[in-house]
């Protein structure tokens, strides 16, 4: 036979279960945890699918020379195999810069679709969208340019003199990556 104690016990589970379950503010803690995993899922799965290349080609082919210029380049071509992509230059590995950078692209965006910038226009708006971007590294030291370009990858002694010595000096000089590498991933740029 059943013993009465647990048939009870198990019955005062079940009550306190009920009780909870009706009191709706207690119910909004579980869900609210859910809502925010599967939001914070789908918010990273969006930062990982805009950090990938064909996400950036899917506007930026259309602008014919900045994808086949980045294909040619020594950070899409090198003897290690290593690509570094276009999040890797363009984005800011810091959360704060990442959103900021990427709120700001969506002006990039809604400019293609009014035609502001267009495939026509594009080499002659490039000399002002490429100053941006400097700006946006110089005032950043270039972060991205040093966020891969540390340690091994970054050894002076296996440099020509000339690059160990201004590599040596810039800091003293006020100067930064972009200072001197424009024109590395694509082509270089007169800005007048």
């Amino acid at each position: 036979m059943d013993d009465p104690t647990s048939s009870a016990s198990a019955l005062s589970r079940r009550e306190r279960l009920w009780r909870w379950l009706k009191k709706p503010w207690l119910l909004s803690i579980p869900i609210g945890i859910y809502l925010l995993v599967i939001g914070l899922a789908g918010f990273q799965s969006v930062m990982v699918a805009s950090n990938q290349n064909v996400f950036c080609f899917s506007c930026h082919l259309k602008m014919d020379t900045i994808v086949q210029e980045y294909k040619a380049s020594p950070h899409y071509v090198s003897e290690d195999k290593v690509h570094a992509t276009c999040a890797d230059c363009h984005v800011p590995h810091e959360f704060v810069d990442k959103m900021r950078v990427k709120i700001t692209a969506t002006a990039d965006i809604y400019y293609m679709f009014i035609g502001k910038i267009t495939k026509e226009n594009f080499e002659q708006e490039r000399p002002r969208l490429a100053q941006r971007v400097w700006d946006d590294m110089t005032a950043e030291n270039s972060a991205n340019c040093r966020h891969c370009h540390v340690g091994d990858n970054f050894d002076l002694s296996k440099q020509p003199q000339r690059a160990r010595l201004n590599h040596q000096q810039m800091d003293a000089r006020g100067e930064t990556c972009i200072d001197c590498h424009t024109g590395i991933a694509h082509k270089r740029i007169t800005v007048e």
